[in-house]
Parts: structure tokens; sequence; C-alpha cells
């Protein structure tokens, strides 16, 4: 039943690892937590029972630009949902809160400081709400990486409502002190617990340690270049992520920089850019990333070692959420620990300053050493990298899990190259399989492309609801169409734009120089379009 649900709504045949149990508590009416990594599927597990049930459904999550996403993705499929933020002026939350209270809508995504608003209040409590989900959960507790305030509240709005829902948090990071704090400050009642997903097949994870700074940024590079598609490379500091982003462009690479110093319009406007794939690479701080839902991120990058492993999987696991094999490497230096210490005690300092007690400041400090220390242990593990991190986050998939991986350096018995006089020798992380006859027909991430437009979605719908740049979808159908499929061209290139294109090409002799025939047939056609008919010819369609 749910896995026709499933197929029903998000077009999946099966469920993720993990996610079918968390569903199956929920409409059982069980109170949940769920810790579930970056592109484990978190979303689906309240998703879905939301979509199913008859009532409302409310998501609280701190973030306007993940809001956005999966509200616009719900509704490419059809699924009635809205947002309800500082984002929207007064006339559209007024009519957004009376769709809600006339019931046409089915998902609500809330900042969780929108409790303190009295008219929200008086809506909500009226409402008999299915579902409260709390995305992000650990910014309930102090003991989280990203503590917030406003989550305090949730606990205390839960009675107000006409009757108590099922009570879900989620989140990517938490270790046994923050999981207990969620249960405790959110109320849940004998919540059913779930530490699922962590292993993911298609992330390929490599460490190279003690490199100096030139020698860093010079690996970050060859790197970024020989892997097709984007990816992000974080740095520790705000200060690196701009010079790193200016080294990028001065040999090449489209990049950009991206950090918490710089206005709220213009890190929204390198967000959407990266995500229309109009960067290859976003060098950022940890300010990049929660909020990010695009699935074909390709590698991660870290540009110096996170301060645990909840911080570094999560960003790392940013990569490949399509599915799609995906690179995360972690370039160590010695000085990066000796950073960490500093942070530490800074927080140390500030947290006396605020008035907290010796005893919570200890704790708080040995938890955060506890976690930098595991951190260093997994840059110079020397046996399977992937074990250590499902052994850390407690997935009981580590119990099945066999002893060589096959997808981490140490299990791969790979080899750095070395330097010699500071100029790197040619060690490469071999990205490329060897072709095979249809690629398109086996990937999956392709084939859900396909599925959808097969349902008669446009190009942009498709987008929207598999958080997809637009050039990402018109590369998969050009692949599949390649490939024999069925496709109806003219939909996504008129007969004026094609007989431009044909014209361009013909001039130049064929068509084997892509950057040619854009310049000839100018801004108002896509390299994507160019691709399509490029694709046609070669059928001799």
């Amino acid at each position: 039943m749910l896995e026709k649900q499933l197929q029903k709504h998000f077009n999946f045949p099966q469920f993720r690892s993990g996610q079918k149990e968390v569903v199956e508590s929920i409409m059982a009416g069980k109170d949940v937590v769920a810790l579930m990594p970056t592109g484990g599927g978190k979303s689906l597990c309240f998703q879905l029972p939301a979509i199913i049930s008859e009532k409302v459904s409310i998501v609280i999550s701190p973030l306007i630009a993940l809001m956005q996403d999966q509200v616009d993705a719900l509704n490419a499929r059809g699924i009635p949902a809205v947002y309800i933020n500082s984002s929207l002026d007064s006339d559209e939350m007024d009519e957004r809160l009376w769709d809600i209270k006339k019931g046409k809508t089915k998902i609500v995504y809330i900042a969780p400081e929108r409790f303190a608003n009295r008219q929200f209040q008086k809506i909500f409590s009226e409402l008999d709400v299915y579902l409260l989900a709390v995305d992000e959960a650990h910014c309930v507790s102090q003991w989280g990486h990203d503590f917030r305030p406003d989550y305090l509240s949730i606990k205390d709005y839960i009675p107000m409502l006409k009757n108590r829902p099922i009570v879900a948090a989620f989140t990517a990071t938490a270790t046994p002190e923050v999981k207990d704090d969620i249960i405790e400050r959110l109320g849940l009642q004998d919540p059913d617990v779930y530490v699922r997903g962590f292993d993911r097949p298609n992330l390929k994870f490599f460490v190279r340690e003690n490199l100096r700074k030139m020698e860093r940024a010079k690996e970050a590079l060859r790197i970024a270049k020989s892997i097709e598609g984007s990816g992000i490379v974080y740095a520790i500091t705000r200060k690196e992520t701009e010079q790193l982003a200016k080294f990028f462009k001065e040999e090449g690479i489209k990049a950009a920089a991206y950090h918490a110093g710089m206005t709220n319009e213009r890190r929204s406007r390198i967000q959407n850019e990266f995500m229309e794939n109009k960067f290859k690479v976003i060098v950022a701080t940890i300010a990049f990333g929660m909020g990010v839902d695009k699935a074909d991120i390709r590698f991660v990058i870290h540009v110096g070692m996170p301060a645990s492993p909840e911080g570094y999987y999560q960003e790392a696991g940013r990569a490949g959420r399509d599915g799609e094999k995906s690179f995360c490497i972690l370039l160590h230096s010695k000085s990066d620990a000796s950073l960490h210490n500093f942070f530490i005690m800074s927080g140390k300092n500030e947290m006396i300053s605020q008035g907290k007690s010796w005893e919570d400041t200890k704790k708080a400090i040995d938890i955060r050493y506890g976690r930098l220390n595991k951190m260093k242990e997994y840059v110079s593990h020397s046996s399977c990298r992937r074990k250590l991190l499902l052994e850390y986050f407690g997935d009981p998939a580590v119990k099945e899990s066999a002893e060589n991986c096959g997808g981490c350096d140490v299990c791969m018995d790979f080899k750095w190259a070395k330097y010699s006089d500071g100029e790197e020798e040619g060690g490469k992380v071999k990205t490329k399989s060897k072709p095979r006859k249809s690629k398109a027909k086996e990937s999956m991430t392709i084939m859900e492309t396909v599925k959808l437009y097969q349902q008669k979605y446009s190009a942009e719908k498709i987008a929207k609801a598999r958080s997809l740049g637009i050039s990402t979808i018109y590369n998969h159908l050009t692949q599949w169409y390649a490939e024999g499929g069925e496709l109806e061209i003219e939909n996504l290139v008129s007969k004026e734009q094609e007989k431009i294109i044909s014209e361009a090409m013909d001039k130049k002799h064929g068509f084997q120089k892509l950057k040619e025939i854009k310049e000839r047939v100018g801004d108002g056609i896509s390299y994507e379009q160019i691709r399509l008919i490029w694709a046609k010819k070669k059928r001799g369609a």
C-alpha cells in the first residue's frame, strides 16, 4: 500500500534504506525521532504520511530557502503546500492563512518564530493537525551545533492545538546528548527512535593529509577540473573562500564565493545561479548548504578539516542526492586542528561571559573536543573510513557492512601522487568508469526525469519537482533521446530555433565545437537546445 502511494505521488518504485520504517511509525500514530543523513530522504518520511492523511500537517523549518524549494517541488507534483515566513507581504500572508483555514492546503511549512504571532496561533488552534514535523530538530538542543532559541517555543505551542498531533523530529546530526535533548525539549511521548540511512554507497570518500596551503588549493582545483558536473568546496574561513574562488576563476573554472559576510540578496543570487549550473563550483563556509536542495552535486571538497563528524557528514552528504556516483574529498593541513582549538577556546570564553555555569561550559567544551578528536581519527584512519562513520552515528547497517566497502581510499588502496618542487605529479581520483552501451537507460536519475516527462510534465516543472537545474533536465532528456527515447523536440526547441541552430552547425561544416555554435546563435538559444538538435542530427531524425 505504501509503495503504491510512493509511486503515485513521487514516482519512486521503492523506499530508500530506513525510510519505510519511519513512515510506518508515523502512520501508526507514533511520535518519532529520525536521525538520517543529508541526502538520506528525510523529507519524504514526513511528506508522504502528510499527503496520505486527510488533515493538514505542519512542517517546522528554520530555513526560508529550503521551505521555498520543498514547497515548489510539492506543488510541481500537484500537492497543495505553502510556506509561511518573513519573506511574504501581508496580503500574501492573509491569502495563505485563509486557504489553510478553508482546508485548501495539505502541508504548511513555517519558521519557528511564527509561533509568537497571535493571529497565527488563533488560526492554528482551531485546526485539527495530523502531523507536526520538526526539521533540523538538533536546533532545539543546547548541545547541538546550531542551537536556536525559537525552537524552544515548539513544546509550548503543541498544547494550543485542537488535538495533539503526531510529533516527528528529523535531523542529520545528533549525538546521544542531542537526541535526548530533542525528546525532552519537544515533549515527545514514547517515541520510536531511528538511526538509519547513513550508508550511502554512491558516495566515495577520500582524504589527503598534511598539505601546505598552496598545495591544497592546487589539489582542490585539479580535482574539480577532473570531475564532470558541479560541486562545493568548503573552506574554514571567509577570507579563504574569497581567495580560492579567485584562484579557481583565474585558472578557468567558473566559481563564486559564498559566506555569511555577504548580503542576503547576494547569497540568494549566487545560490540560485548555482542551482541553474551557471557556476561549476561554489567555494563556501558552512553558511552554505543548509537549505541547498540541489540533487546533482557531483563532488564536495573540504579544504580544511571540519570540527566534527556531524558537520563533515552533513556537508559531504550534499553530494550525490540523486543516487549517482559522487565524491567527498577532505584535504587536510596540520594547522586545521590548531584553528579549531582556537574556536573552541573562544566559544568557552563566550559562554562564561554569557553567564553559563562552569559545569555546563565544561560539558559543552568536552563534547566539542570529543568531536574534534573523532575527526582527527577519521583523517588518519588506516581502515575503512565509511565503517568509522557508520559506527560513530550508530547506524545498525554497520553490522551488515563488509570489511572492505570498495568506496573509500583506504579500502580501494588508493595512492595519492607526491609533490615535487611544489608541483603536483598527477595522482588522480578515478571519476569515470568505462563507457556503457546505454548509460541513460541504466541511470536512475535520468529515468526519473523521463518518467515525469512521459506524464506530460514540462521541463520547468520537472526541475522544480526534482530539485534540479533546468539545464540538467534538458541534458537528461537529450541523453535519453540520443539513445533512442521518444522526445517531442518541438516542445523544447521551436522550429525557428532549430532552423537557426542547424544553419550555425552547417556553416561550421559539422558541429564539433559547441561554444562556437553558441556564439553564432546568440543568447536566445541555450547550450541545452543546441545539444538536442545535435542529437537529432546524429539520429538522422
